[in-house]
């Protein structure tokens, strides 16, 4: 499972609206296990709510067991994993875990969008995963499904996602359809093999085959199809051509065959030299480790989940589109008038007009000029105020009473207007009680 935005993000009709305290906002992916969500809690709590399949819920030793698997994987809080925020209990409905939500693409959507990692990006991402491993296995986890897909590239350093999950799967042996324990070319050999002891190791041989990935853009154990790629996992070499020498240098300790071979997380972290890892933690700890075209994916994935929550509060089945904002240009090509095309040819006729490229139609007939009524100027008093004892005043002195000098609110009347009708007058004391029948009609 993924927690990055993809193309399928609309919520369906058969899709829960609430799971838990969180809100569903859009989908963030789907996989073998089951689907993820873009949640928010009513505190303002961004959540990738992971919601099981069915046939996995209804099973009771897995029910049972992912709940005892997440109880201790909630007290796991390192910097470079995503922090567990809550889960479904024995009772509930859906078997769900929300897990922290980081913006960000993950390795797999990285390499597939722009190409394989440069070394420095690499050896950053290694820091971060040796990280995220220590913190995990320290709190008695192991991951057993750590790949390109369960990393995201966050700004501040990567993210290991979906730890705990894959113990609960793998412990009950579950065999129903679309159930998928693990990736065959990110499994360790022990794994593979059904090996009742698998330990940290076994996450160490999938760190190998990540970084690999990252920087090749391929599995050094990749085959035509599952069962290929898990031969090859347990007996034969990993393919890593053009892997850089001090990748290579990370990578080939890891990928042994016996767990007992494969190097520890310390020993890991200190086979970087002290001044070339004092570098890249620095650039870790400053958000600085990531190119700029990943950047621009994380700040996508913010602006996306933004958008997918405003669209989800007005609409559950709102299918939102990027839209581009409009520039100065489109703005003022809406006021500007429309110059004429080839296929619209102008009237010869000075009485027709065309309408929008139609058939020629009669111009509408000229109304004659209404009489000239002259000329008016302001009403009186819309000048300054006057002050007393000044002889400084904007308006002029009293002229003759014509009609360029006399001001007023209404037009002049011609003098041929005849006079209105007279209303004959009717005493109003009449209608008054006290001189009712008193008054001379």
């Amino acid at each position: 499972m993924t927690a990055a935005p993809g193309p399928d993000h609309t919520l369906r009709a058969s899709d829960p609206v609430q799971i838990g305290p969180y809100r569903l906002l859009g989908r963030l992916g789907s996989g073998g296990m089951g689907r993820v969500y873009l949640g928010r809690s009513m505190t303002g709590q961004l959540a990738a709510v992971k919601v099981l399949h069915d046939q996995l819920a209804e099973d009771q030793l897995f029910r049972s067991r992912f709940v005892r698997e997440l109880d201790v994987a909630s007290r796991i809080s390192g910097r470079f994993s995503a922090a567990v925020l809550g889960s479904s209990g024995l009772r509930d409905e859906h078997l769900w875990l929300a897990t922290e939500y980081v913006p960000g693409p993950s390795v797999l959507e990285a390499v597939e969008a722009s190409g394989p990692l440069d070394t420095e990006t690499v050896l950053a991402l290694c820091l971060g995963l040796l990280g995220a491993l220590e913190t995990i296995h320290s709190a008695g986890v192991i991951h057993r499904d750590l790949k390109p897909s369960n990393v995201l590239l966050a700004a501040d350093g990567p993210r290991v996602i979906d730890f705990g999950i894959s113990a609960a799967v793998d412990t009950t042996r579950l065999t129903a359809t679309n159930v998928a324990v693990g990736t065959p070319g990110y499994m360790s050999p022990e794994l593979i093999r059904g090996g009742t002891e698998v330990g940290p190791s076994s996450d160490v041989f999938a760190l190998g085959c990540t970084l690999a990935f990252a920087a090749t853009g391929v599995s050094p154990f990749v085959g035509a199809n599952a069962v290929e790629t898990a031969f090859r996992v347990i007996r034969e070499d990993p393919d890593l051509t053009g892997l850089p020498e001090e990748i290579a240098s990370l990578v080939e300790p890891c990928l042994q065959k016996e767990p007992e071979r494969r190097p520890s997380i310390d020993a890991l972290i200190k086979t970087l030299p002290a001044a070339e890892t004092d570098r890249i933690s620095r650039l870790l700890a400053h958000g600085q480790w990531l190119p700029a075209h990943i950047q621009r994916q994380t700040l996508e994935h913010e602006g996306r989940a933004l958008a997918w929550d405003g669209a989800r509060q007005s609409s559950p089945q709102t299918v939102l589109q990027d839209w581009p904002l409009p520039t100065d240009d489109d703005t003022r090509s809406l006021f500007a008038p429309r110059a004429a095309t080839p296929d619209e040819a102008q009237p010869t006729d000075p009485s027709t007009v065309v309408l929008n490229g139609s058939a020629p139609v009669p111009a509408p007939l000229a109304l004659p000029a209404p009489p000239s009524l002259g000329t008016f100027g302001p009403p009186p008093g819309s000048g300054p105020p006057y002050v007393p004892g000044t002889t400084d005043r904007d308006e002029p002195e009293p002229g003759p009473m014509d009609e360029v000098s006399m001001r007023t609110h209404t037009a002049l009347l011609p003098a041929d207007t005849p006079p209105l009708p007279r209303i004959p007058r009717r005493g109003w004391l009449r209608w008054v009680p006290a001189f009712r029948g008193k008054v001379r009609k």
